[in-house]
């Protein structure tokens, strides 16, 4: 059975977790966000959980910091983001790491079931990305709060061009009109 790590704060999703998995005999360590910011970091191989909802750290800062550790994560059986389900479909996208999985707060107990009891070698978990590797950097400028015009310039495209990829962004990932594009970016830089 594979160890697994549960990095959060002390809240009653991480608090859940932890107790989910303990009361279905899965061996799990807890630690602080503080322990990764302080450089006291457990060696992650096994099964690791980020709660990404957590007080300490917006959702933005904590991506930042898990794509910073990317050399690191790879190293894990099996990586699982827990996030807000309004930013789900952005935080799989923004994260540079393939086949990770994303919980939400809405997510069934049996699919906390199946992160520690699937076999490592059974992708069928993870959740492909969507979207097109330009695309994708259209949206992380984007979110980093770049207009179409100076996204055309960093790109060296088309501020049209911008605009017909936000809207493909936009279909891809279920979202509505740009309102809610925007407000889904605000929901990643709150806590």
């Amino acid at each position: 059975m594979d160890s697994i790590l549960l990095y959060t704060d002390d809240n009653i999703i991480g608090q859940s977790i932890h107790r989910y998995m303990i009361d279905n005999n899965k061996s799990i360590t807890t630690f602080r966000y503080q322990d990764i910011t302080q450089g006291a970091l457990a060696p992650l191989l096994g099964i690791v959980i980020f709660n990404v909802i957590h007080q300490e750290m917006t959702a933005a800062e904590t991506l930042s910091l898990l794509n910073k550790m990317r050399s690191c994560l790879l190293r894990c059986t099996r990586l699982v983001l827990m996030v807000k389900s309004d930013i789900a479909s952005l935080c799989q996208e923004l994260i540079d790491i393939d086949n990770i999985l994303i919980l939400t707060e809405k997510s069934s107990l049996s699919d906390f079931y199946r992160v520690a009891s699937t076999p490592a070698d059974e992708r069928g978990l993870a959740v492909q990305k969507k979207l097109s590797a330009r695309e994708r950097q259209v949206l992380q400028l984007t979110v980093a709060g770049h207009n179409n015009k100076r996204i055309a310039a960093l790109l060296d495209i088309d501020h049209k061009t911008v605009h017909s990829h936000r809207i493909h962004i936009m279909k891809k990932l279920g979202i509505d009109n740009s309102r809610a594009m925007h407000n889904s970016i605000v929901n990643l830089y709150q806590c």
